[in-house]
């Protein structure tokens, strides 16, 4: 091996592996619904296996395809509304709640 090809051997093992930083950014940028996602990942699961109920099962009931549940209880899926409102149906189950809104009356 010439001096040169050692040279840029020696460079290209040096340099930065930056994909993992993207990740980082990428998580803390996302840390409010990855967390949100994981704690409703974890309520799932946990009903799951105390009604011993396969993820297969509740994917059917659901009419999705047992891949599709299984990313969702990975817990690092953006989840909609309707995704949500889903489970909570099939499950009877509040994974998230919004206060109703209460209106005041006005003092004349």
């Amino acid at each position: 091996m010439n001096k040169e090809k050692i040279k840029n051997k020696i460079i290209q093992s040096a340099t930065k592996n930056t994909e993992w930083l993207k990740e980082a950014k990428w998580r803390q940028e996302n840390r409010d619904w990855l967390d949100m996602s994981g704690r409703i990942a974890l309520k799932v699961l946990r009903y799951l296996r105390k009604e011993k109920i396969t993820q297969k099962a509740l994917a059917e009931q659901l009419g999705w395809s047992p891949q599709y549940l299984n990313k969702i209880l990975k817990g690092s899926e953006n989840l909609t509304l309707e995704t949500i409102c889903k489970l909570q149906t099939a499950t009877g189950l509040v994974l998230i709640e919004v206060p109703k809104f209460e209106y005041e009356k006005e003092l004349v």
